[in-house]
C-alpha cells in the first residue's frame, strides 16, 4: 500500500507568501507523513520567507507549468501530488489521493481531488458567476468515477512520476493558462484513467473580484492562443462563448442580482442567461485584446527568428530609449529602425487602443472600407480584417511595413499597402489613426489628409503627459474637437483619461445632433467613473 515516503508534493509560487503559509501550515497538520513537500518558486526577483520545513527551489520566471516540471525533476519519489499555492488542503488530502493510488495503481491512473471555496472567501455576484458558468472547474458535470481528460486540474490532482516524465511534463510554451488541458491530453493519449476522488477536498484562498477575474480571461485567451497552435482539434471555448455574447447584443446589468433567485424557475433561468451574457460582454474587450495582442507577439517571434529577444519585448521602452539615442531624430528612427518592431508590438499588445476599435465597429458597420493611416504594423487593420471590413494600409516604406506584408502573407490576406510619401487614393468609408497624430508636425493637415479620402474620420487625441516618456507634440485639442463637432460628429469620448476619440464626418454641417453627441462625451467623461463604481459592485 502507498505511503506518506511514497509521494512528493509540488507546490508552484509566487507573490503569496501569507496564502502559502496557510497552506504549508495545512500540510503538516495531514493524518499521514512521512512525504515531502518542494515548493518552487517561479522569478529570481522574489525575496523568499522563511517557510519551515520544506525544500525551496528558485527559477527565472517561466510559469507554474515550468515550476512543476522543476519540482518534479528534483523528487525521485513515485507519486508526486501537484497544489495550488492558495489551495489549503483538508487534514486528510494526502491520505485521500494515497487510498486513490492503492485502488488505482496502474501507471497510468491519476486522482483528482475536489476545489471548493474556502470559508474565509466572501461570496459575491462574480464568484456565484464564476460557479454558475463552470470558468473555473467543473466539478459539477463529472457523473462516473473516471473525471475524463479535460478536468486535470493541476491545483489538486497526483499521478505516478513515471507517468508524467513519460509524457513529457507540462509544457514550457504555455506560461500560464491552459497547461493543464495541454498535458491532460496527451495523458490521455498514453491512456490516462482520472479517478475522481472528492474527499480530497482542498479549499480555494482566492478572493476574485472583477479585475483579477479580466485578468484571467486574458491569461484564457492567450493559453488558447497556444492551445489552437498546437492542437488542429481544439477550439478556443472561452473565444467562443465571447464572441456569441456578443452576437447577443447588450443586456441590462439589472439581470445579475436576479441571477440568485431560484424561484420562479422560468424568470430564475432566463435572469442566469442574461447575466451570463453581460459578464461575458464586460469580460470581452480583455479576452479579445490578449488574443490580439498573442497573435502580434507569435508573429514577431516568427518573423524574427533566431533574431527574436523576448527581454526586448517586455522591456521594450528601454530598448526603444536606447535605440533613439543613437538616431538622428525620431523621424529616421521610425523609418529605419527595425527594433521599432518590439515598440510597436508590446504596445499593441498592450490593449490600449481596444476601446477605440470598438467605437470604430460601433459607429462603422461590418464590410465598410477602411484605411488604416500610419499604421505601422498593422495590428489595428488585422483585427479589422477579421471582423469582416474590407481593410488597406498606409504608412512610409519602412521595416514595420515590410513587417506587416509578411503578416498578411502569413495569414493569406490580400490588402493593399501604400507608401505616404507616394499615391494614396480615396473613395474610402472611413479613415483612422490612433495614437499617431502627436507625431506630425501638422495636426490639421494630416486630419485633413484623412477628410480627403474617407466619408468618416477617427481620431484620437492625446493631452499631454509629463510622465509619459515619449516626446509628443502638444496638439490644439479643442481646435479639432470644433472642426470634428462642426463637421458632423459621430461620437466622442475621453478614455484612459487624456485620449480624446473622434468620430466624424469628413464632409457636411454639424447640426443639433453633433452638438448634442458632443455634449454627451463631455458629460460622459464626468458620469463614466461613476457607471465604473456602479459595475464593479455589481461584479462584486
Amino acid at each position: 500500500m502507498a505511503t506518506g515516503h511514497d509521494l512528493t508534493v509540488v507546490i508552484p509560487t509566487r507573490d503569496r507568501w501569507d496564502i502559502l503559509r496557510r497552506t504549508l501550515g495545512a500540510l503538516g497538520s495531514q493524518s499521514v507523513s512521512g512525504f515531502e513537500v518542494v515548493l518552487v518558486v517561479d522569478g529570481t526577483d522574489q525575496r523568499v520567507p522563511d517557510l519551515g520545513d520544506v525544500t525551496v527551489l528558485v527559477q527565472a520566471h517561466a510559469g507554474p507549468g515550468v515550476a512543476r516540471n522543476r519540482g518534479v525533476e528534483h523528487s525521485h519519489r513515485p507519486m508526486v501530488l501537484f497544489l495550488g499555492d492558495d489551495m489549503v488542503p483538508d487534514p486528510r488530502l494526502v491520505e485521500f489521493h494515497l487510498d486513490g493510488h492503492h485502488r488505482h495503481d496502474a501507471t497510468h491512473d491519476g486522482v483528482l481531488g475536489k476545489v471548493v471555496w474556502h470559508d474565509e472567501v466572501r461570496s459575491s455576484p462574480t464568484l456565484r458567476w464564476i460557479d454558475r458558468s463552470g470558468t473555473q472547474f467543473d466539478y459539477a458535470n463529472i457523473t462516473g468515477p473516471d473525471a475524463g481528460w479535460g478536468r486535470f486540474y493541476s491545483c489538486n490532482v497526483s499521478l505516478k512520476r513515471d507517468f508524467f516524465t513519460e509524457a513529457g511534463g507540462f509544457d514550457p510554451d504555455f506560461e500560464f493558462d491552459y497547461e493543464d488541458l495541454d498535458l491532460g491530453y496527451r495523458l490521455d493519449q498514453k491512456g490516462l484513467s482520472l479517478w475522481f476522488e472528492p474527499q480530497a477536498l482542498a479549499r480555494h484562498l482566492h478572493a476574485y473580484d472583477f479585475s483579477r477575474l479580466a485578468r484571467r480571461y486574458a491569461s484564457h485567451a492567450r493559453g488558447e492562443q497556444v492551445m489552437a497552435a498546437k492542437h488542429p482539434w481544439f477550439s478556443p471555448f472561452f473565444g467562443g462563448r465571447i464572441r456569441a455574447a456578443l452576437d447577443r447584443g447588450r443586456v441590462s446589468p439589472a439581470w445579475v442580482p436576479l441571477a440568485g433567485w431560484r424561484r420562479p424557475r422560468a424568470l430564475a433561468e432566463l435572469a442566469a442567461r442574461r447575466a451570463d451574457t453581460w459578464f461575458l460582454r464586460q469580460l470581452a474587450p480583455y479576452y479579445l485584446a490578449a488574443w490580439g495582442g498573442e497573435q502580434d507577439r507569435r508573429d514577431l517571434e516568427e518573423y524574427l527568428g533566431p533574431a527574436f529577444d523576448r527581454r526586448l519585448l517586455d522591456d521594450h521602452q528601454r530598448a526603444v530609449d536606447a535605440e533613439e539615442e543613437a538616431a538622428a531624430d525620431e523621424a529616421t528612427f521610425y523609418r529605419t529602425s527595425q527594433m521599432y518592431l518590439y515598440d510597436l508590438t508590446a504596445f499593441a499588445m498592450a490593449g490600449t487602443k481596444t476601446p477605440y476599435l470598438d467605437s470604430l465597429r460601433a459607429t462603422v458597420p461590418a464590410g465598410a472600407s477602411i484605411l488604416d493611416y500610419g499604421c505601422g504594423i498593422g495590428s489595428d487593420g488585422l483585427r479589422l480584417l477579421e471582423d469582416g471590413y474590407h481593410v488597406a494600409f498606409a504608412d512610409f516604406d519602412n521595416p514595420s511595413t515590410r513587417y506587416l506584408r509578411w503578416r498578411l502573407e502569413r495569414r493569406g490576406q490580400s490588402a493593399p499597402v501604400y507608401d505616404i510619401e507616394g499615391e494614396v487614393p480615396g473613395g474610402f468609408d472611413a479613415a483612422f489613426a490612433f495614437d499617431v497624430i502627436e507625431h506630425v508636425e501638422d495636426p490639421l493637415a494630416f486630419v485633413a489628409a484623412l477628410e480627403q479620402r474617407a466619408a468618416v474620420v477617427a481620431v484620437n487625441l492625446l493631452e499631454p503627459d509629463p510622465a509619459d516618456t515619449h516626446l509628443h507634440r502638444p496638439l490644439p485639442i479643442e481646435a479639432l474637437v470644433r472642426r470634428a463637432t462642426d463637421k458632423g460628429l459621430l461620437y466622442y469620448r475621453v478614455f484612459h483619461g487624456r485620449s480624446h476619440l473622434l468620430v466624424y464626418r469628413s464632409e457636411g454641417r454639424g447640426g443639433v445632433a453633433s452638438r448634442a453627441r458632443w455634449a454627451r462625451g463631455r458629460l460622459a467623461a464626468v458620469a463614466d467613473p461613476i457607471a465604473d463604481t456602479v459595475r464593479r459592485r455589481l461584479r462584486g
